[in-house]
């Protein structure tokens, strides 16, 4: 792997000038890097074979959303170590920040099956089921296991926030957002239903776990060191939103609107990472919603190019290298495609290079450098 330049040997992170060129108060000669969320499986071979550290696990729970860890006593110095590894991959890797999240501890029904990936042979893939969920009822609803958010959810966020590099940002959010985690504890098919028969129940679900959400952005917003709060909220897919639009506006977007009034209130960023085809929202995510930027892009739906031309002049641009192309490309066409994007998003600024998603365990090792290589070029 010498023939990438990265891992970086002596690393420059400048989290205000990444804040700057996606906000456009600057254009910087190259756009910064930025992902989302790395897969553990490509993380691990540059902790072990190119930074030379040794890879530590932090739990054997199976956890579908949000990376739920044992923050038991016992098992601090391998959380510590886990933030120390989290820090050094991207600090090494030549991005601006690390982005951590975790969800609060939200028991729902998820299937659990071996990764089929290459070189995931101990890897374990977690998805959401048809069935129904874990609320069907009113009765179900007051007997959830609710949250109560207290000091040791946010360990992981004090460790980062006083172990950070100089120049190093942190960014962070609640795992899963307030529509991720009603389908989740409702069943999507469940979600469907309850719009005719029961739509109350789904507002008093997506109320109690907007307002658990809010609470906990806001504490991550009493930690100076946290940069820009990067909500995850996947809204759509290939041909369309997920729900009705207008279902969507009244049960969820909501909450996005207090979230960004909030944070923008404490002068952060609020940017958002949603999947599929929204477009049909993205003038209430600027003008109402007023999010500083996007993340997730699709070429066969409409690539980041597109999105530049019609709203890069307003809000930044986060990723957009197409993850099939990402996974399936040869190196040397995924390297052209990858200038491509840059040559198209790059003037102007407001722009950061990065997968279209995030990067998860199929894609190669070596595409994955690929990509980064030619973005620190």
């Amino acid at each position: 792997m010498k023939k990438f330049n990265v891992p970086l040997d002596k690393p420059k992170p400048d989290i205000g000038r990444f804040l700057d060129a996606v906000s456009g108060k600057i254009v910087p000669d190259k756009p910064p890097m930025e992902e989302y969320l790395v897969d553990n499986t490509l993380m691990k071979p540059i902790v072990e074979d190119m930074l030379e550290r040794e890879w530590v696990e932090t739990s054997d729970k199976d956890e579908y959303m949000g990376g739920q860890m044992d923050f038991s006593e016992e098992n601090t110095s391998t959380i510590d170590a886990w933030l120390d590894n989290q820090i050094a991959f991207w600090y090494h890797m030549g991005y601006d920040f690390v982005r951590v999240e975790v969800s609060l501890d939200l028991p729902a029904v998820s299937h659990i099956t071996k990764d089929t990936a290459e070189s995931t042979e101990n890897h374990d893939r977690a998805w959401q089921g048809m069935e129904p969920g874990v609320i069907k009822t009113w009765e179900d609803f007051e007997k959830y296991p609710w949250p109560v958010i207290k000091d040791s959810d946010f360990y992981i966020h004090e460790y980062m926030c006083s172990h950070l590099p100089d120049g190093l940002g942190f960014v962070t959010c609640h795992a899963g957002g307030v529509y991720e985690h009603t389908s989740r504890l409702l069943g999507y098919e469940g979600l469907c239903y309850l719009l005719h028969d029961d739509p109350d129940l789904i507002k008093a679900t997506a109320d109690k776990l907007g307002e658990l959400i809010f609470n906990y952005n806001k504490r991550l917003l009493q930690f100076d060191n946290v940069s820009v709060i990067f909500q995850g909220e996947d809204l759509g897919f290939n041909t369309q939103t997920l729900l009705p639009p207008g279902d969507i506006r009244k049960y969820f977007l909501v909450w996005h609107k207090k979230y960004s009034d909030m944070i923008h209130a404490k002068g952060k960023p609020y940017y958002i990472h949603s999947c599929g085809k929204i477009d049909i929202f993205m003038e209430e995510f600027i003008e109402d919603i007023k999010i500083d930027a996007k993340h997730s892009f699709q070429d066969n739906l409409m690539p980041v190019w597109e999105y530049k031309q019609k709203w890069g002049d307003r809000i930044g641009l986060l990723g957009g290298i197409d993850v099939h192309k990402l996974s399936t490309y040869r190196s040397d066409e995924l390297r052209n495609y990858v200038r491509n994007v840059i040559e198209k998003c790059a003037p102007g600024g407001r722009f950061a290079v990065g997968a279209g998603n995030s990067i998860p365990s199929y894609i190669p090792l070596e595409n994955y450098l690929t990509m980064c290589d030619e973005a620190l070029r």
